[in-house]
């Protein structure tokens, strides 16, 4: 057959057009099943979480040095859970303080990590962090009746990244500030291991006594936090609590659901942007396949002129010299689909390395499908720019050689 012939021929361009279709079947099947994955992953966090209701502070538009843009918190935290206790429906609620710090052991180099303040008895029952390892941090006394005036305990719990990071275990001291300065001013001693929150951030995580990291991150004066967690009796109350507190308070509540969705949106920015390569990765395949069929074509039309002229019908025609487009089309989605399983691995792999997380490239029968589906559709596309082209043909123009 002339288009098995062609492609054999010309290896080089027929070699370039089955590799740009394979990446463009590739990147479609792996940014779904990345997209799949981090849908998974947030469902899953948050029913492993066991809270139900999120209050953080309304997004602002002001932008500066201090503030970033979007940023926004709650003041008045412990008078606030305080008040949220009082509600019956509520089991706990749990100020959140989240910060970028810096912690060492002496003699070693400083390493951000992310700090991550809890008010109470953090470890206990009755808080959302269990210890896997070594004693739950006391109740700092720090906090007082307003006043940050109170004795520090100097206690932190770390994860298992940071303890990996800082080469550090229960019972050692780490310094940790805001600035290096500071850092150097501070020493902690680490009494338990605990992975608990880890599932919210990729960072290496050290969790202190709510008041202990305000004062040492500066949100002590208007006792500031990021958040709000609810643990609810009944989570069948969920919407009803949260219409309570929105009408109470200025603050927006989510559910768990709300509260990813806002997450994705906040993202929304690298999700454009993923979309935005897997389109010109499918484009840039489309425009392969289509010039090697014109390619192809323009090398091959005094051959299909004299077919033409010896009666050959337009369907003889194709099925001798235009199933180029298909063919490449073909191989070039298997390989594509054949190769997503080993980047799926690597890439689960490498991001596990990166930021701890597993298995979120999920990859699925139907992406496969649909990576074999988007082949088709280029070599339909392909194989009708060559049969409009065939069309367009003039036997008689070629043999006179015009």
């Amino acid at each position: 057959m002339i288009a098995t012939r062609t492609i054999t021929h010309n290896k080089v361009r027929s070699i370039l057009s089955i590799a740009g279709v394979a990446i463009a079947v590739i990147s479609i099947v792996i940014i779904a099943s990345l997209g799949s994955g981090l849908l998974a992953k947030g469902d899953r966090t948050f029913k492993q979480s066991t809270m139900h209701l999120w209050m953080t502070g309304k997004s602002v538009d002001l932008s500066s040095q201090y503030l970033g843009a979007g940023e926004a918190s709650i003041d008045g935290a412990h008078e606030l859970a305080k008040e949220l206790r009082k509600d019956d429906r509520i089991a706990l609620a749990s100020p959140i303080l989240t910060e970028i710090v810096y912690a060492f052991k002496r003699g070693e180099k400083p390493k951000q990590v992310f700090g991550i303040g809890i008010m109470g008895a953090v470890g206990t029952a009755d808080t959302m962090v269990s210890v896997s390892a070594g004693n739950a941090l006391t109740a700092s006394p720090h906090y007082n009746a307003g006043r940050y005036d109170g004795n520090w305990t100097y206690e932190v719990l770390i994860d298992s990244r940071a303890a990996e990071m800082l080469n550090a275990s229960i019972g050692d001291d780490i310094f940790v500030g805001k600035t290096l300065s500071e850092a150097e001013e501070k020493r902690f001693r680490i009494t338990g291991i605990t992975d608990s929150l880890s599932m919210f951030s990729s960072n290496p995580t050290i969790i202190f006594p709510l008041s202990e990291l305000q004062d040492l991150t500066g949100n002590k004066y208007y006792d500031r936090v990021n958040m709000l967690i609810i643990r609810l009796h009944d989570p069948a109350t969920a919407d009803a609590v949260k219409e309570t507190l929105e009408a109470q308070y200025p603050y927006e509540v989510s559910t768990n659901k709300e509260y990813l969705r806002k997450i994705l949106m906040q993202n929304a920015t690298i999700l454009i942007s993923a979309t935005a390569i897997v389109a010109l990765a499918v484009i840039m395949g489309m425009v392969l396949v289509i010039t090697t069929m014109l390619l192809s074509l323009n090398e091959k039309k005094r051959e299909i002129g004299i077919l033409k002229v010896l009666g050959l019908s337009k369907g003889s025609l194709f099925t001798n010299t235009g199933l180029e487009g298909l063919i490449i089309c073909g191989l070039g989605g298997i390989i594509g689909c054949l190769l997503s399983f080993p980047i799926s691995r690597l890439l689960n792999y490498l991001i596990y390395r990166a930021v701890g997380f597993n298995d979120l490239v999920l990859l699925k029968a139907e992406f496969i499908y649909m990576g074999l589906l988007l082949a088709v559709v280029m070599g339909l596309v392909s194989t009708a720019v060559y049969v409009v082209g065939i069309s367009r043909i003039q036997p008689m123009d070629l043999l006179r050689g015009t």
